[in-house]
């Protein structure tokens, strides 16, 4: 593993950056109409725990990567061959970030461009910020991060006239169960993904930070998500809010006199540009641990090469994306996020109160 340190304030702005990464063009709160501050209440809460988990699960395991601890969970065996499972979840999920991106940008921005040219910029750039280490990354995040909400205050601030503050109304309009299949959504994207950070845990600096920092990361992520929801909802209305395809950029062309489009566009960069790094790290250390190479640059160009080709290959079109970030994901993702993770925390728990369970393993 690289030997590399990041601080609690990086890790913080990391995992925050992550969890709003692509969640700017696919909100899957929107589904539950205008009860989706609901769905985004009761998904953050347990998104908290959740990660509150994966926090648990890395402190049970000091200085181990999620590599390392399957493989002291599971057995060498078993263990490796979920740490490939793992890396491709990574790998995969990286690779819908790329195709996010590149529709949007294609959509709003660059209709006239290639989509394979944008997202192979875009592979270029998150090549060269992996191989840059851990460390480069976690300053990058110091500088970039703190514009998102900044961005967003500013988006805000230009449609104060423009509002209806009883858009949300009434409550529970259409029943409960849009907001539970919402909110289980928004729990699966973005909150489970950060089982991801199971591969950068071991860099923080100070590891009784861990639970601290990454509570607060869920917590303003999730408040970032309820600003952004009641300012569009205000603006846009429920009906329109759910018909729109890229919610939150609507929003941003309302302005009169003025486009700020392009700050929208700065936040999608940086928060999916934070995502797609962190994915991509992940799932070349995990296979330089699993391969045991030296250096785990030698796998950046193979992984991001396979992640374009994935990524163009993955949909046939924007409407295909949607469904399966809706309908598919969610259901596919739990075991990587929700079943495999308690099984680790349970036998971590296991290991603890009995130490001579470990050596058996071994």
């Amino acid at each position: 593993m690289e030997k590399a340190r990041i601080s609690s304030l990086q890790l913080f702005l990391l995992i925050t950056g992550f969890l709003f990464g692509s969640t700017l063009i696919l909100n899957p709160a929107t589904g539950a109409k205008n009860d989706g501050w609901l769905a985004i209440l009761i998904g953050g809460a347990v998104g908290t725990l959740l990660l509150a988990v994966y926090a648990s699960i890395a402190l049970l395991n000091p200085s181990k990567t999620l590599v390392e601890i399957l493989r002291d969970g599971f057995g060498k065996v078993i263990g490796n061959i979920i740490a490939i499972l793992y890396i491709w979840y990574f790998i995969h999920l990286a690779s819908l970030v790329f195709r996010n991106f590149g529709s949007f940008m294609l959509t709003t921005t660059y209709p006239r461009t290639p989509l394979e040219v944008i997202i192979a910029v875009f592979t270029l750039v998150v090549m060269y910020a992996v191989n840059s280490g851990v460390e480069v990354v976690g300053r990058m995040s110091e500088i970039l991060v703190p514009f998102v909400p900044v961005i967003a205050v500013i988006i805000s601030l230009g449609i104060l006239t423009v509002h209806d503050f009883t858009a949300f109304l009434p409550v529970l309009e259409n029943g409960i169960s849009p907001i539970i299949k919402a909110s289980f959504n928004l729990l699966t994207f973005p909150f489970g993904e950060t089982v991801v950070f199971l591969m950068i845990f071991p860099h923080l600096n100070k590891k009784e930070n861990l639970k601290k920092v990454s509570t607060l990361s869920a917590l303003s992520a999730t408040g970032l998500f309820l600003f952004i929801f009641f300012r569009d909802i205000t603006v846009l209305g429920s009906h329109l809010m759910y018909q729109a395809t890229y919610v939150p950029h609507l929003t941003s062309t309302l302005i009169p006199g003025i486009n700020l489009e392009p700050l929208f566009d700065v936040n999608l960069i940086i928060g999916g540009g934070i995502k797609v790094v962190v994915c991509m790290y992940a799932a070349v250390n995990g296979l330089n641990q699993l391969i045991g190479a030296n250096d785990y640059r030698k796998f950046t160009t193979a992984v991001a090469t396979f992640c374009f080709v994935l990524s163009i290959w993955v949909y046939e079109n924007i409407f295909e994306m949607i469904n399966w970030a809706e309908n598919i994901w969610p259901y596919y993702s739990i075991p990587f996020q929700i079943v495999i993770p308690l099984m680790l925390l349970f036998l971590s728990l296991i290991k603890k109160g009995n130490p001579a369970h470990e050596k058996s393993i071994e």
